[in-house]
């Protein structure tokens, strides 16, 4: 590791650190909205080298120029996975002031209670996913020289499975009995697109770039595909007439939380969906990086609105805390994942 790279780490370290205290200060006085805050937080960027995977995995089964020109970024993301399982630690901590069903059995029924919601099974679940991303990802880099389409199949078919069953976990299990079947599909697209919105940001523009095209089309591509997503089933709760399902909605239809809802709509799909329609900006590496970035916003403010409302308008402050302690410490992980596989690759190659 050059000087350059420590210091780096060293100065993203310490300002961890100190919004961290800051996090910490406010959970002496509100240790419900600090743990709020911390949930926002880490739902936002373990979609990034969750998603990462996800990607990682797409492109070893469909090839194509736009993963090894995101290749630089992906990577060095989908190696921080197992960093989720330190990122976690204060969710599972918090599990009594996030989740109702933690400390009153009366929210859901008897032999949910007992079979399903409860802390152990949560945690269980929540162990299990990360360690099957943590695996497919290692297993995919020790094989990455052979092309490993099998362990890209397998862990895809995993992946289904895990994220259908710890996106309601996460998510919807605040707020007890909404429950939704899309709902599953509507945070895997949203890794995508987290993901797919981090490389165009990130990844380093060559002279000649044919691939900005393919980058932006997959992008649209996933902006339409969750927006349909969540259209559809909004319009299947609403116009269905049922009232276990629509409260969710209601107690967000007032403000600040419809202000919230719009600006992640307009930020996270009515701007990138139009400016992608222009092919000028869609074949452009350095014209999709504001694009990047409002997906990117969009997304923040939509996990918000998600898991805000349960807690209130206050529970926004430790989030902006914990969004900037985890991004950092994330990219601190990442840095320093990418630093060790460069080394195992050297040593491999004898190098």
């Amino acid at each position: 590791m050059s000087k350059s790279e420590r210091n780096r780490l060293a100065t993203m370290l310490f300002a961890a650190v100190v919004f961290a205290a800051g996090l910490l200060a406010i959970a002496v006085i509100e240790p419900r909205q600090a743990a709020a805050g911390w949930l926002i937080g880490f739902l936002f960027w373990s979609q990034i080298p969750v998603g990462s995977l996800l990607l990682t995995m797409i492109h070893s089964l469909t090839g194509g120029r736009w993963g090894y020109a995101l290749r630089p970024v992906l990577a060095p993301a989908t190696a921080a996975v197992p960093w989720l399982f330190l990122a976690i630690v204060p969710v599972f901590v918090g599990i009594p002031l996030l989740y109702p069903w933690a400390t009153s059995s009366s929210v859901v029924k008897p032999d949910v209670a007992a079979d399903y919601l409860n802390e152990s099974f949560f945690i269980g679940r929540s162990v299990i996913a990360l360690a099957v991303w943590s695996a497919i990802t290692i297993l995919m880099r020790l094989s990455a020289p052979r092309h490993p389409l099998l362990i890209a199949g397998i862990g895809l078919a995993l992946y289904g499975i895990t994220i259908s069953v710890v996106a309601i976990d996460w998510f919807l299990a605040l707020e007890p009995p909404f429950v939704s079947s899309s709902f599953g599909a509507s945070v895997g697209i949203m890794q995508l697109i987290t993901a797919m919105a981090w490389g165009a940001l990130l990844a380093p523009e060559p002279a000649a770039d044919p691939v900005a095209g393919d980058i932006g089309g997959l992008l649209l591509a996933f902006l339409l595909g969750i927006t349909y997503v969540d259209f559809m089933a909004i319009l299947v709760i609403w116009y269905g007439d049922l009232p276990h399902k629509e409260f969710w909605f209601v107690e967000r239809d007032h403000f600040p939380w419809s202000a919230l809802a719009a600006a992640a709509f307009v930020l996270g799909s009515v701007v990138p969906i139009f400016a992608l329609f222009l092919s000028r900006i869609r074949n452009s590496r350095a014209a999709l990086r504001p694009v990047a970035i409002s997906v990117l916003l969009g997304s923040m403010l939509y996990i918000a609105y998600l898991i805000a409302p349960s807690f209130g308008v206050f529970s926004l402050v430790p989030a902006v805390f914990a969004l900037i302690v985890i991004g950092l410490l994330q990219s601190a992980a990442a840095a320093a994942a990418s630093l060790m596989v460069a080394r195992t690759e050297a040593l491999r190659h004898g190098y």
